[in-house]
């Protein structure tokens, strides 16, 4: 299992709005990501800054996301979810980051 985890900035005022977005999540997104190996999808907060981070259960991480961004529900999503996002830095739309540490406790 891999954890997946990036950066990303929503525009000034919209975090309720995407937050519904989210609540309504369309079948077809759950169930692309689904196929896709991904599970336990999680979005945090802060001010405008969104954490997001997943567990990524496949063997072929590169594969299973060009199926999942092959999916017609997927450029879909990402315009609806994208209109509510700026640049993170000024330039770049999502940072990943690397796992640092980690410890099942």
């Amino acid at each position: 299992m891999k954890r997946i985890a990036t950066i990303t900035k929503l525009k000034p005022g919209v975090a309720e709005e995407y937050r519904r977005v989210h609540d309504g999540i369309w079948p077809e997104v759950v169930e692309a990501a689904h196929e896709a190996n991904m599970r336990n999808f999680t979005i945090f907060r802060c001010g405008d800054y969104l954490f997001s981070c997943y567990e990524y259960l496949g063997d072929d991480f590169e594969a299973d996301m060009a199926r999942k961004a092959a999916k017609p529900v997927s450029p879909k999503w990402q315009e609806t979810t994208g209109a509510f996002m700026e640049p993170v830095d000024g330039e770049k739309m999502k940072i990943a980051l690397e796992e640092f540490w980690h410890h099942d406790f």
